[in-house]
């Protein structure tokens, strides 16, 4: 699964300006498709919401997918919402919902 957080977490990274210090990707999965929305917070506290070219918003669906699919696998629960935040350093947290 590690493989599988990281490939996210880049996915994540790589649509956030350099030197974020948090970036929140919220995201939600219905009947296949994905809407995924991220807000990345700056060292000085100012805040960015990039906006996803069609390449981007693809990659982090599909690692959403990915992801969701391996943990459906592990535990027999498909969830249709998440969280993921990123924090400066390497933090990686996941939670997910109905």
């Amino acid at each position: 699964m590690n493989d599988k957080y990281l490939r996210l977490g880049r996915a994540i990274a790589g649509q956030c300006p350099v030197g974020f210090e948090q970036a929140k990707l919220s995201g939600r999965i219905e009947e296949g498709k994905a809407e995924v929305n991220i807000a990345a917070v700056m060292a000085d506290g100012t805040e960015f919401e990039p906006g996803l070219d069609d390449a981007a918003r693809a990659e982090i669906e599909a690692a959403l997918h990915d992801v969701r699919d391996a943990q459906a696998a592990e535990d027999g629960k498909t969830w249709r919402t998440c969280t993921v935040t990123l924090i400066k350093g390497g933090g990686f947290t996941m939670d997910v919902g109905d």
